[in-house]
């Protein structure tokens, strides 16, 4: 072979190697993977033959993990540019660095190129990576519910330090075991649907939606009569224990003068709380008493 024909094929090798790099190797892998029973995962990449005129069955494609080169296979599940490989990842890893390697043929214009060996590395591109995610959620136990009730959640990976969040409110959670955590549903605004996310230490991992239903809240007595200066304790409970932070519940009346109490909170987990009502300057009308979550209530009051 001459110098211009010699020369005519490295033109040509540099030509493809340069030409579509970005998409000639794609990376069929999914960046965040789900822990299985087996350590056994799968890495897949395609590769486009035709955008650097890859010589039929002239295509080796190996992947590179942890420095160790693996030979990988055409995919029978896939298309004829895919290619695949299963390789073992030890329970206690949780991120897989890893680049793939396409050795090939190239024919152009009639003219053949040496060997080429082209990584996805080549032009300086940092390996890919895929996390295993050792935690994930495969259901809540209920997809509607009152402010308050205990929501279980299956999974898999789970630790004392996840937490629920419904909403933007992060809920109060329990750990059962490293396949189910219990959480108490927050007091939020009723008759709306709510994102549920695990929050981890890894970030958040989506769990479903929660349609939270109207709840109520019971007063004892159902009715109020005081003398101005006379004091009377009350009572407010609910059917669930209270969430996180404890459940403030609004009392609202149109004779504020007449009506001395002060705020009520039912403690986080408890059910309910008494408060001293005193009767202030005469008049009448009613408690209005609403908490996010629950039905309004309503119960007459008089001072004389």
């Amino acid at each position: 072979m001459n110098l211009k024909g010699y020369s005519r094929i490295i033109a040509v090798a540099a030509a493809l190697m340069l030409a579509g790099c970005q998409s000639f190797i794609q990376n069929k892998t999914p960046a965040k993977i789900e822990a299985n029973a087996s350590d056994l995962y799968t890495f897949k990449a395609r590769v486009n033959e035709a955008m650097n005129h890859v010589v039929p069955n002239t295509m080796r494609m190996a992947i590179v993990i942890n420095g160790e080169t693996h030979e990988m296979q055409r995919d029978p599940e896939g298309g004829r540019y895919d290619w695949t490989f299963d390789y073992p990842v030890p329970s206690n890893v949780s991120d897989v660095p890893y680049y793939y390697v396409a050795t090939y043929i190239a024919d152009h214009d009639g003219t053949r190129t040496k060997e080429i060996s082209y990584s996805t590395t080549s032009n300086s591109d940092q390996p890919f990576k895929s996390i295993i995610a050792n935690r994930y959620v495969i259901k809540i136990s209920s997809p509607r519910s009152p402010v308050g009730a205990m929501i279980a959640v299956v999974g898999q990976g789970f630790t004392d330090a996840d937490k629920i969040v419904v909403g933007d409110v992060e809920a109060r959670t329990s750990l059962v075991s490293h396949n189910h955590i219990n959480f108490v549903v927050p007091s939020l605004p009723a008759e709306k649907t709510y994102k549920v996310v695990l929050r981890t230490t890894d970030g958040d991992t989506p769990a479903g939606t929660l349609r939270i239903d109207p709840s109520t809240i019971g007063v004892q007595p159902s009715s109020i009569k005081l003398k101005s200066g006379e004091s009377m304790p009350v009572t407010f409970f609910i059917d669930s224990p209270a969430p996180v932070g404890g459940l403030v519940i609004d009392v609202v009346t149109a004779i504020p003068a007449s009506v001395i109490m002060p705020v009520v909170t039912i403690p986080e987990g408890q059910r309910s709380v008494s408060v001293t009502v005193q009767g202030g300057q005469p008049g009448s009308d009613f408690l209005i008493i609403s908490a996010p979550g629950y039905e309004k209530a309503k119960i007459p009051i008089s001072v004389e």
